[in-house]
């Protein structure tokens, strides 16, 4: 989102319990239950062909749509280590053959903590229930591959989401509450390229704006351009206090990350080897720098690091990632979200009260 800092903030505060169309609470019944430095990984996700020309009236691009891949939308059921549903999401299935099944990081995560759910199951539209492996998740995109059983199964393809247009008619299919499976809504593509941040560390980008109703429980569900029935990004939140403002993962970026993880089990990114902090106006003070100075102050450099190799040191100022300034709207996690190892980023520091750059090839951090 590009509203600067008060709107993110802003922003922050109305999110639905920090991710509105986030997982609900609990499954409440069950119903008869890149970068350039590093080449993609492609391990079968396949990329959409161009979409063919719309044709027919809206009502029948959405019924049609709906008919064809209503089978590959699921809700996704997350378990307690005690065994309790502890809450549920959507998903869509996005390889037939191999079972892989996408859906949000929110929805797999521990309700209580940081971790993964012990345990998940799926429940198809026509009501029948398995159990899932979780291959992996990425908090930094909210985004999670899960599989299951490949028998039966039908996939969605993923769009090129650079060509989705705006004011593209789109159609939302997710579970919202936990209780509503099999639920339709509709809307347009209202934006591209939209960055929200959904935690003060974590800022989503490359979001589609769409105002087709997400409620909590379609998190992970698919939204779909009803002309190509292609899946232009993964429902991941809404906000409260203003109507018709959603947004979902687009689908360029999800098949990025799912291909990773799905290779890797996990999304490696560049690692620097630095603890630090955000430099209050105090600290900035009593340093003698400019008043407003803004960034982040190095406490802790890991012997080894690619940082120690690069020469910084602890109490430098780190005011920049390759050029872009490190702020509440863009902390460092997120400016480095798609950076991998052996990547070059340049960093903007102040030392002694003068500014200098260093280079930094980027590590892979200790798994």
């Amino acid at each position: 989102m590009s509203g600067g800092r008060a709107a993110a903030l802003l922003l922050v505060g109305v999110l639905i319990g920090g991710i509105s169309g986030g997982a609900t609470a609990a499954y409440l019944t069950y119903r008869a239950a890149q970068s350039p430095s590093q080449p993609a990984i492609n391990v079968g996700l396949p990329i959409a062909t161009p979409p063919p020309a719309a044709s027919g009236t809206a009502d029948e691009e959405i019924v049609g749509v709906v008919q064809d891949l209503l089978p590959s939308v699921v809700t996704v059921i997350n378990y307690a280590s005690n065994g309790q549903p502890q809450s549920s999401g959507s998903g869509f299935v996005v390889d037939a053959a191999k079972g892989y099944v996408i859906t949000n990081n929110h929805v797999v995560e521990d309700t209580r903590t940081s971790g993964a759910g012990a345990s998940f199951d799926v429940v198809f539209s026509n009501d029948k229930k398995t159990s899932a492996k979780l291959i992996g998740r990425d908090p930094f995109t909210d985004v999670a591959v899960l599989q299951v059983a490949a028998q039966g199964l039908k996939a969605a393809t993923l769009a090129n989401s650079d060509e989705v247009p705006v004011g593209a008619l789109t159609v939302a299919i997710g579970s919202p509450l936990g209780e509503f499976q099999n639920t339709v809504t509709h809307g347009i593509v209202s934006a591209k390229g939209r960055r929200v941040a959904e935690t003060s560390q974590v800022i989503l980008e490359d979001l589609i704006q769409t105002d087709a109703p997400i409620n909590p429980g379609n998190s992970g569900g698919p939204l779909l351009w009803a002309a190509t029935h292609q899946v232009i990004g993964v429902n991941t939140l809404g906000v409260t206090q203003a109507t018709g403002i959603n947004f979902a993962v687009s689908s360029n970026t999800v098949r990025q990350i799912a291909d990773e993880i799905i290779a890797n089990g996990r999304v490696v990114r560049g690692y620097i080897g630095i603890q630090y902090s955000p430099i209050t106006p105090r600290q900035a003070a009593q340093l003698g720098l400019p008043t407003g100075t803004i960034g982040i102050i190095v406490s802790q450099v890991v012997p080894g690091s690619p940082a120690e190799q690069s020469g910084i040191q602890v109490n430098d100022i780190i005011t920049k990632v390759n050029d872009q300034v490190i702020d509440a709207d863009h902390p460092l996690s997120s400016l480095l979200v798609k950076n991998r190892p052996g990547d070059k980023v340049k960093l903007t520091l102040i030392r002694g009260g003068k500014e200098m750059t260093v280079d930094v090839i980027l590590g892979q951090p200790a798994q």
